[in-house]
């Protein structure tokens, strides 16, 4: 049974690319070549007003608000993985897929221009732990990080399910889940110890399918996933938010983790016009420098250090599209 669902999956694959290939499907020259502060500027002036609007709309899991702390940040430095770098919302300008279109980028809007995005596609805990030698010094700022997805492999565990069943491995991820609390709870102690005069809220994420009763014709749904993985996947997600939330209240930090699951629900992948996420979404070029990665020299492909589902043609998939980021921005806004 597991072989027929291969290949059929891997019939549906091959189609999708084809696909692609007849309507060309890239990301526009524009956004490629977004770079720098410029690009930045851009799109939190084009989003800062609903980041606003959106951060009041639902509540946070921040903890109580220190009345002293000013109502704006010094500035904002964003650390973590995909789910803080901006993948998913294109304009990528560095292999670690930062873009201006980053929620990192959008919160508080104009109100903040001192801003270090820093994240990294693919990172891990040890990844992050890195990432602190990058931080400016500074105080009053706000810092955020998501990290723990790539720990436990869970990118790596849903592309699984995409060409075999994967309900068997539940238990076995399950206690990967459960064995990231402690680590966690040290690494966000380091993050506060090395900036010791600004705040810092962690995030988690966002459930990425929406539940089995919801009708989709998304074939990433309806063909690639069974019923009963996308009610793990789901399971999963929630028992990671849990696992940081546990890790949080440990560490003494606020996080943002139940907020993102209500903000993005009923904009999981796959939900059509309304969707934050990006479902199996197919890009046969590189928008970091625009070169064919299919032509390119064997060398040159793949370069990005990513181990999530970032690598070449699906690296946009199941990731916050532009809409998600604002979303992003927001839970974290009305959390700060």
């Amino acid at each position: 049974m597991v072989k027929a669902k291969q290949s059929k999956r891997f019939g549906m694959i091959g189609a999708a690319v084809g696909a692609v290939m007849i309507v060309a499907l890239t990301i526009p020259a524009g956004a490629a070549n977004a770079t720098g502060s410029d690009a930045a500027g851009t799109a939190q002036a084009a989003t800062g007003a609903a980041v606003d609007a959106a951060s009041t709309a639902t509540g946070t899991d921040a903890l109580t608000a220190d009345a002293a702390r000013a109502a704006v940040p010094t500035g904002v430095v964003t650390l973590g993985d995909s789910f803080s770098s901006g993948l998913g919302s294109g304009g990528y300008y560095n292999d670690c897929d930062n873009t201006a279109n980053a929620w990192g980028n959008l919160i508080f809007g104009s109100s903040v221009t001192n801003r270090s995005l820093i994240a990294c596609s693919g990172a891990t805990m040890p990844t992050v732990r890195a990432q602190l030698a990058s931080i400016p010094t500074g105080s009053g700022r706000l810092i955020t990080v998501t990290v723990g997805g790539n720990d436990m492999g869970f990118a790596n565990e849903l592309k699984d399910c995409f060409l075999s069943n994967c309900t068997d491995r539940e238990a076995t991820l399950t206690a990967k889940i459960s064995a990231l609390v402690g680590p966690l709870t040290q690494l966000y102690r380091e993050i506060r110890s090395a900036t010791p005069n600004d705040r810092l809220i962690v995030g988690g994420y966002p459930l990425l399918v929406p539940d089995p009763g919801v009708q989709s014709s998304c074939s990433a749904l309806t063909f690639l996933l069974t019923s009963a993985e996308r009610q793990m996947v789901r399971r999963l997600g929630v028992q990671l938010n849990d696992a940081i939330d546990r890790a949080a209240a440990a560490a003494g930090v606020p996080a943002v983790t139940t907020a993102l699951e209500t903000r993005f629900a009923g904009h999981e992948a796959c939900k059509n016009s309304t969707s934050w996420i990006n479902g199996l979404k197919i890009t046969l070029w590189s928008s970091v420098d625009g070169v064919d990665r299919l032509t390119n020299e064997a060398e040159e492909v793949y370069i990005e250090p990513q181990a999530e589902i970032v690598a070449g043609w699906i690296r946009d998939s199941f990731h916050p599209n532009g809409p998600g980021q604002t979303a992003y921005a927001a839970a974290f806004q009305a959390a700060y």
